[in-house]
């Protein structure tokens, strides 16, 4: 049997509105079997103020492995930040004399709340959010979690 064009466009758009139905229901089947992955905050206790003098500064790791640094400002004022120099991924130092983050690098200088004050590195510190209970500390990380 013979078909000429538009009978051919015919069963196209027949058959069009189907298919696209089947891989929609693919699609479903296919998100509902895999695990959705999702960013979440994780709360995690660091320190106690008692335990952490003013101007000091304590080392930690994120959920992840990388260091930050755990600076007390103020009488209850606390900055979580990173470590790691967003230049080459140097780490940073803080420098309780002077107020600042240090990377010996290349010399770079950021401020206590991570801004660059002077040198190559082109973007600040990664802040992590801190809240204060009582005198606890803590601090809260990106975490991916399964769904």
């Amino acid at each position: 049997m013979k078909m000429n064009r538009r009978e051919v466009l015919r069963s196209i758009a027949a058959f069009l509105p189907i298919g696209a139905a089947f891989a929609g229901l693919a699609a479903m089947g296919i998100r509902f079997i895999t695990p959705l992955k999702r960013e979440m905050d994780r709360r995690i206790f660091t320190v106690g103020l008692d335990e952490l003098p003013l101007n000091s500064s304590m080392k930690f790791q994120d959920l992840r492995g990388r260091d930050l640094m755990v600076v007390r400002t103020g009488d209850r004022e606390v900055k979580a930040i990173s470590t790691v120099c967003t230049h080459l991924g140097c780490t940073v130092y803080w420098q309780q004399d002077r107020q600042e983050f240090f990377c010996p690098c290349h010399n770079g200088r950021f401020d206590k709340n991570g801004t660059v004050l002077s040198g190559p590195p082109p973007a600040p510190l990664e802040l992590y959010k801190v809240e204060i209970e009582g005198d606890n500390v803590f601090v809260y990380f990106k975490d991916i979690k399964e769904a």
